[in-house]
């Protein structure tokens, strides 16, 4: 197909602003289908011009979604059209791609069916249920064996039929409810895979270059995989980032994911050591007079905030009229985090002191009497003074 081509713009559907929906004479740009976005391109005519950012079916009619660049899209108007080809051929590799590891995911494991995808310009994603547990030595495996296809370069065909025809091809895998009496676009790779499909494919496997497998989540049965066609740049980046990590851990590569799990645990055991250290903490609480409350303050470089945060819930609760501020300094100049929190008597919004105060720089969230985050001025006396004046 040629990039550029000349037709007349049939209908303006609607106009918004520099938005607009139009229908064309000719229309070559793929309209969006099958979990794949729809072309994009432009068009260009004396005084007038647009960049297309969608195509799609309303009904029987294409529309395109174009963004006016300049002049007027009026009806009858000719235009030279320009489809994005190379967008298009990469759209092309991504859903062929799909459709070759989701067969291999579908027929390797029983019960697994791929019910949506979406198909994207750096990575698709394939949804599917599964009631089992989906792990990456599993999806390593359906990744070996769709580049094993790829490489076979099998053709590719794609053929339209009748419904009728539809249901007698043996093996297609097709949503009949949302078929309806349309003509069946059935996308075939011989002795491996049949579908109805409405989107853009290459003509043969080797084509699409091959898969790698970049993420998966969920829970069964339901399951997110992403997978991208741009293998070369995404092991360079993949392979960069695990280098420097391997330097930093000191370890080898086949020990990276042991080396992982270990610090993980480590981890988890000096969380519960401070969990079980939060309540043997004393908070070296210097008090300060305002009115006739009293504020008391502590000074904590080098903690972990949430180390102070019992102490701090005795004090308050302990005296429904006082009011506790911990200052953590960060060690850089005078950054750092703070907590503040006030009893049950003190009748003031924190919140609202943090608000209308900017010279103390905070930063943070929580509650009428209770208030968290980080300040540019983790300097006691500047705190003083500021709530000193707002709870006298």
């Amino acid at each position: 197909m040629d990039t550029r081509y000349e037709t007349r713009i049939l209908r303006v559907v609607s106009r918004k602003g520099k938005d607009a929906r139009l229908i064309l004479e000719e229309n070559r740009f793929h309209a969006s289908g099958g979990g794949q976005p729809g072309d994009k391109g432009r068009l260009e005519a004396s005084g007038f011009s647009a960049e297309v950012t969608d195509c799609f079916r309303d009904g029987k009619e294409e529309i395109l979604a174009v963004r006016i660049l300049q002049g007027e899209p009026a009806e009858g108007v000719a235009v030279e059209a320009e489809v994005d080809l190379d967008r298009q051929a990469l759209l092309s590799r991504m859903h062929s791609g799909e459709h070759i590891l989701s067969r291999v995911l579908e027929s390797r494991h029983e019960g697994l069916t791929v019910y949506k995808v979406a198909v994207g310009e750096e990575e698709t994603t394939v949804f599917l249920k599964w009631d089992r547990q989906l792990d990456w030595p599993l999806l390593f495996e359906a990744e070996d064996e769709a580049n094993e296809i790829i490489a076979r370069d099998l053709p590719v065909s794609i053929r339209l039929f009748s419904p009728e025809e539809a249901q007698g091809i043996e093996g297609l895998k097709a949503n009949w409810d949302r078929l309806g009496n349309e003509p069946v676009r059935v996308v075939t790779i011989p002795g491996f895979d049949c579908i109805a499909c409405s989107g853009t494919h290459v003509s043969s496997t080797a084509q699409v270059g091959g898969v790698l497998v970049t993420s998966y989540r969920g829970t069964a049965p339901d399951w997110e995989v992403k997978f991208t066609v741009h293998r070369d740049r995404v092991l360079k980046e993949y392979s960069r980032v695990v280098r420097v990590l391997l330097r930093k851990v000191s370890c080898p590569l086949e020990k990276l994911e042991k080396v992982y799990d270990r610090l993980q645990e480590e981890k988890q055991v000096l969380l519960r050591s401070l969990d079980k250290a939060k309540g043997m903490l004393s908070l070296p609480w210097e008090r300060e007079t305002a009115g006739e409350r009293v504020l008391s303050i502590a000074v904590l470089p080098g903690i972990l905030p949430e180390m102070a945060v019992p102490g701090l819930t005795s004090l308050v609760e302990s005296d429904p009229g006082s009011v506790g501020l911990v200052l953590v300094p960060s060690g850089e100049g005078s950054e750092g985090s703070f907590i503040l929190a006030r009893g049950t008597q003190v009748k003031i919004d924190l919140r609202k002191v943090i608000r209308e105060h900017p010279k103390l720089m905070a930063r943070g969230g929580g509650s009428e009497s209770w208030v968290t985050g980080s300040t540019g001025a983790a300097v006691a006396k500047l705190w003083i003074e500021t709530l000193q004046n707002e709870i006298a």
